[in-house]
């Protein structure tokens, strides 16, 4: 009996052995293709040639596999394989079980598709019973389990139809390990997605949850060579949406490369960003997964930061979370990023800690602590920032720079030269956009100005606009107005105005609406007191209004327009004034000191041209003046008229031309005046004197003539009449009944005053000689014969008109030899300066 088994066994080892030999390969063929079927769900067809061995195991060894897509997806095949070798243990066949004991897939190239609808073609669903085939009818179930799979130098496609995007994963091979759908999976695989080398491993708790959208616990290990590594361990959930929550480790040497591999697109260039590492907790699903940094460190050579918080990934990406940043090179740092900062080239060193939240296009910074050093700039500030739509600053600046020219050169402001604009510095609440700031409690520097209050500047139109409310205490604007060479060739002097080019470039720079307070403000030579001034400069008009000032001793107002819109600038001014000390006023503007006095002042008047020459010689206009207790120096004008006995030598010598001026006109003379009114009417630069009166108790003067403002001369003649009483009534009496004019002309600085001597000569001429014709017809012609002849002579008659004493007897024995008539020719040509015909 026992020889009987034993043969029995030998026979069924040798068919186990043989029979393969004799049954068709088609058959093992068809049954591998049903078991995979089975275990897949999906058409598998073993398309090359078969190689069987039955021993130890079933093992078969198939060129070109193809594993069919469910309908209505883009390909027919799921799975297309070059080779495909596999085997299968013998006894759980024999159960009815399929228990791959391997399964290798050679140059394999699969594709996955994601539909539009969501349906995907990696869901296999449930193997087919045996009770469903047809010849496997009465032999139960089957069930397939995979002990170990290999992918080689496989490739695979994946097509999400939802969002329009295609992966492509090359050169993979994977080695997994499945004992069953819901048992745990193992995975090491390696090769280039999108062209990029990587590794990775994973562990699945239950693939068959995944596959069902149900979470599964998964440890992910991917390092992608030229990108950085990460690794993720929690519950996965794949779906419509994908479901993330676990944690997360990642570390990059190149981030900016890494963002662009991934597709997100941020809002800034990162460009800048460097190296990472992130340790964080991610949950949520993948279209707007939640990362909760514990840490995020970035670095570079522009740029070290730190993030904890919250960062939600969507579009666009919003922050809720804690940043710290310090940049040795901010301004190449916002090149980098892309951002539009004015100034940005003046950047350095900057160091910010800050809440962050917001979306990126709109994040709010609060709690700012930010500080900036630098060459053109070191400031800090602390407040809130707002980066949505023109921005938004809410906070305390304190601000300085030595170089200010420097720093608007960099924000690509041009500014005329100078050497104005040197140095700034601020302190104050600043609140507003980025374009247009205003600064209240404001405590301000600029070169050696000093202003208190609020003031703003916009930055949104094609020119900066200053606005301000502002206190400036002492205010010296001269320097602003020119070079100190300019300033001072501006002053008149002998030459005449200056013929410089005026250089109003700076009025075209900037527009202002500015309201200022000065305790002094200084324009070259002019010094105003307790300034209230309202300015406006539009496109290079500026409009100034001087509701009140102290100027030259008085209280003004006024306004004053300077127009430098056109090649020749014009300016206009309306000015009042009283209690003017108009020595200092004449003697700061026009160099002309020598009229003194207090009183009103009147100033209307504009031009326009390219220079100060330019702008003098075209003047136009009115002025008036009532002055009180002055004096008009460098003639004496009473003294002059009352020195009888000179003008009766001069007379007596011969002429006027000898007359003794000395003393009534010098440098020390001067003629005071109770009252001086003047009214002067400017054309082209030249004021003609339409009235001009001077009083004091004994003297009356009336002056006419002109001005010459463009040529800094003048020539006035003044009428002088003497109040004998002194009593100041107008009641006046003239030398010998004939007024003395005073000419007074010459350039101003070279003023000439002497008696106009024609206007004398003429009246003396045609009084004398009305006066001689009447006296001698009388004494010579029809008087009394029986007069006293020594008495009548016409020595006596011409004595008396002039009021001369008649000569020593002694010193006119020969005058005395001549007779009546040769004595009256002789003196009347005497007067007049002619001489007898024996001279």
């Amino acid at each position: 009996m026992k020889r009987i088994l034993l043969i029995c066994g030998a026979v069924l080892v040798i068919a186990a052995l043989t029979v393969p030999f004799f049954i068709p390969k088609s058959a093992y063929k068809a049954r591998i293709e049903s078991a995979a079927t089975s275990a897949l769900n999906r058409d598998v067809e073993l398309t090359g040639d078969v190689s069987i061995s039955v021993f130890p195991r079933i093992s078969a060894s198939i060129d070109g596999v193809t594993v069919a897509n469910p309908e209505g997806f883009a390909r027919d095949s799921m799975i297309m394989a070059g080779e495909l070798r596999g085997s299968v243990k013998w006894l759980p066949l024999l159960s009815g079980k399929v228990d791959v004991q391997e399964i290798t897939f050679v140059d394999a190239d699969v594709f996955l598709q994601k539909r539009a609808d969501g349906e995907t073609n990696w869901q296999f669903g449930a193997g087919k019973s045996q009770e469903d085939t047809p010849d496997s009818e009465g032999s139960g179930s089957v069930k397939a389990s995979i002990g170990k799979a290999r992918l080689q130098n496989a490739s695979l496609t994946y097509q999400d139809d939802s969002t329009g995007m295609t992966y492509e994963l090359k050169d993979f091979n994977l080695e997994a390990s499945l004992r069953d759908m819901d048992q745990p999976l193992s995975a090491e695989a390696d090769g280039k997605f999108q062209n990029h080398a990587f590794d990775l491993s994973l562990e699945l708790d239950s693939p068959d949850s995944l596959l069902t959208n149900a979470p599964t616990e998964a440890l992910l290990m991917f390092e992608m060579a030229d990108m950085g590594n990460i690794s993720f361990q929690g519950a996965l959930q794949l779906g419509d949406e994908g479901n993330i929550d676990g944690g997360l480790r990642f570390s990059s040497d190149n981030l900016p490369g890494l963002i662009a591999f991934t597709g997100i697109t941020p809002p800034v260039n990162v460009e800048a960003l460097g190296t990472a590492n992130i340790v964080a907790k991610v949950s949520g699903p993948l279209s707007a997964l939640v990362i909760d940094f514990e840490q995020m460190g970035v670095k570079s050579d522009v740029l070290m930061a730190n993030y904890t918080g919250k960062v939600t990934l969507g579009d666009p990406m919003s922050l809720d979370g804690q940043l710290s940043v310090d940049s040795p090179q901010a301004g190449e740092l916002t090149r980098q990023l892309g951002l539009d900062i004015p100034a940005s080239a003046a950047l350095e060193k900057v160091k910010v800690t800050s809440k962050v939240k917001g979306p990126m296009d709109a994040l709010v910074l609060s709690n700012i602590s930010a500080d900036h050093s630098g060459e053109l700039l070191n400031a800090t500030y602390y407040g809130d920032v707002s980066l949505a739509g023109n921005g938004r600053i809410d906070g305390s600046i304190d601000a300085k720079s030595n170089k200010l020219r420097d720093l608007f050169k960099a924000a690509e402001m041009e500014l005329p030269p100078g050497e104005t604009l040197q140095r700034f510095s601020t302190k104050g609440d600043i609140s507003g956009t980025f374009q247009a700031l205003t600064v209240n409690k404001l405590n301000f520097t600029l070169d050696d100005i000093t202003a208190t209050g609020t003031a703003g500047v916009d930055l949104s139109g094609e020119k900066p606009r200053l606005t301000g409310n502002l206190d400036m205490g002492t205010l010296d604007l001269t320097p602003f107005l020119g070079s100190e060479d300019t300033a001072t060739k501006d002053k008149p002097a002998t030459t005449g105005w200056s013929k410089e080019p005026l250089d109003l470039v700076g009025l075209q720079s900037v527009n202002a609406d500015l309201n200022i307070h000065a305790d002094t403000l200084t324009i070259g030579d002019v010094k105003l007191t307790d300034a209230v001034l309202v300015a406006k400069l539009l496109d290079g008009q500026l409009t100034a209004d001087l509701s009140k000032f102290g100027a030259f001793g008085g209280n003004w107002a006024g306004k004053m327009t300077l127009d430098a819109r056109k090649a020749k600038p014009s300016v206009a001014f309306n000015m009042t004034g009283n209690s003017v000390l108009v020595s200092e006023m004449l003697g700061t503007l026009a160099s002309f000191d020598r009229l003194t006095g207090k009183g009103e002042l009147s100033l209307d008047a504009s031009a326009s041209g390219a220079s100060i020459d330019e702008i003098m010689k075209a003047l136009d206009g009115r002025v008036s003046a009532n002055l009180e207790d002055g004096a008009l120096k460098g003639i004496n004008v009473a003294q002059l008229v009352r020195s009888t006995s000179s003008l009766k030598s001069a007379l007596s010598s011969g002429g006027l031309a000898g007359l003794d001026l000395s003393s009534a006109v010098s440098s020390s003379a001067e003629t005071d005046f109770t009252n001086f009114d003047t009214i002067l009417t400017i054309n082209k630069g030249v004021a003609n004197v339409d009235v001009m009166k001077l009083l004091n108790p004994v003297l009356g003067v009336d002056g006419t003539g002109t001005i010459n403002l463009g040529g800094q001369a003048l020539d006035l003649r003044l009428a002088t009449s003497i109040d004998k009483s002194g009593k100041g009534d107008g009641s006046v009496v003239q030398l010998n009944g004939i007024p003395v004019p005073i000419r007074v002309s010459g350039s101003w600085t070279n003023v000439k005053i002497s008696p106009d001597l024609s206007g004398v000569q003429s009246a003396l001429e045609a009084e004398l000689g009305n006066r001689l014709r009447d006296e001698l017809t009388k004494r010579l012609g029809g008087g009394d014969e029986s007069s006293d002849p020594s008495s009548n002579t016409t020595e006596d008659v011409l004595s008396g008109l002039l009021g001369i004493q008649n000569k020593d007897k002694t010193d006119t024995e020969e005058a005395d030899q001549k007779s009546d008539e040769d004595k009256a020719i002789e003196a009347i040509g005497s007067l007049f300066g002619r001489k007898s015909k024996e001279d």
